[in-house]
């Protein structure tokens, strides 16, 4: 007999978990705690495919809940539940819990439904080469962690008007091609010149905010690692970055130097690791937008680039 996928549940409200126990008990083994501390007994007890943690709880936010969910099974997938859109939580749950999606309260069960099937079927889907990548290596009479991923020769393009992060970048990492780009249209001649790995991008650029842009690009190139670097004042944006674009990194700015150049050589070892792990591309999966079409000519831009970047002569 097949064992039903483990989803684990964090709230502070037993109602809640009562709630989620009698929704999805039936079709998941469901385990539920009440705090930060009982979740990571659990997760030291039990092997889960889906953390599914409130942000607002005593002693130890969501945030932090999935951040250390995330070093003790790397292959559970992430969701962040809450009704609070606090700019620091949602910047937190993407930098350190690195999650797959953001549901706001109050949650319609359908759409939950949905988001956990997924959720679970991803999981199941690339557990096996994370684990591989997590999983110790033996040398002699030492063992050591197997790296997270390995950097490879992609180049990285900066999407911005002024040149500060362009410059940084460039001096940080001789012999890999750093491109600067002062539109989305420079950027994805770029991009479709030289494979790319990662994109660093402000999202209020001369032809306007890009994030349908970011979003259509993950959707049909989700190897593509991109971080924002932004000054951010409406949440909403943030949470569509989440669900709708799976950005790796989010850095306010004005962003320290040693910030940048850590999330850059964090975000090149991330797409190492998916471009040798085909299967973990699963993990980063969009959701659909809810608007009507993309306008402003930014869908058909990224269709066009996407024509050339099929044109492309493959590496050799």
């Amino acid at each position: 007999m097949q064992l039903k996928p483990t989803v684990l549940f964090v709230d502070d409200e037993e109602r809640i978990l009562r709630t989620l126990n009698l929704a999805f008990g039936a079709r998941y083994r469901v385990l539920t705690a009440n705090g930060g501390a009982r979740a990571l007994e659990l997760l030291r007890e039990n092997t889960v495919q889906v953390v599914v943690s409130d942000q607002r709880m005593p002693h130890m936010t969501g945030v932090e809940v999935l951040r250390q969910a995330r070093e003790m099974q790397p292959a559970a997938m992430r969701i962040l539940l809450t009704g609070y859109a606090e700019l620091a939580s949602i910047v937190g749950s993407i930098n350190d819990g690195e999650i797959f999606r953001y549901v706001q309260k109050p949650w319609q069960l359908d759409a939950l439904r949905n988001t956990l099937e997924e959720a679970v079927a991803i999981a199941e889907q690339s557990a096996a080469p994370l684990l591989k990548k997590h999983q110790p290596q033996k040398t002699g009479n030492e063992s050591t962690a197997a790296p997270a991923g390995t950097e490879d020769d992609g180049a990285i393009v900066v999407l911005d008007q002024r040149p500060d992060l362009f410059e940084l970048i460039r001096d940080s990492r001789p012999g890999r091609p750093v491109l600067s780009a002062g539109t989305l249209d420079e950027a994805l001649a770029h991009m479709a010149e030289q494979p790319t790995a990662v994109l660093v991008t402000d999202l209020n650029l001369p032809e306007g905010d890009i994030t349908d842009a970011l979003r259509l690009l993950k959707a049909r190139q989700p190897e593509l690692v991109t971080i924002v670097v932004t000054a951010f004042r409406d949440t909403t944006h943030l949470i569509r970055l989440i669900n709708q674009a799976q950005v790796y990194r989010v850095l306010p700015r004005p962003v320290s130097r040693n910030m940048l150049l850590r999330g850059v050589e964090s975000a090149l070892r991330h797409h190492g690791m998916i471009s040798a792990s085909p299967a973990l591309l699963r993990r980063h999966r969009v959701a659909e937008a809810n608007e009507v079409a993309v306008d402003n000519g930014v869908a058909s831009r990224v269709r066009g680039y996407l024509d050339r970047l099929r044109g492309r002569p493959a590496p050799v």
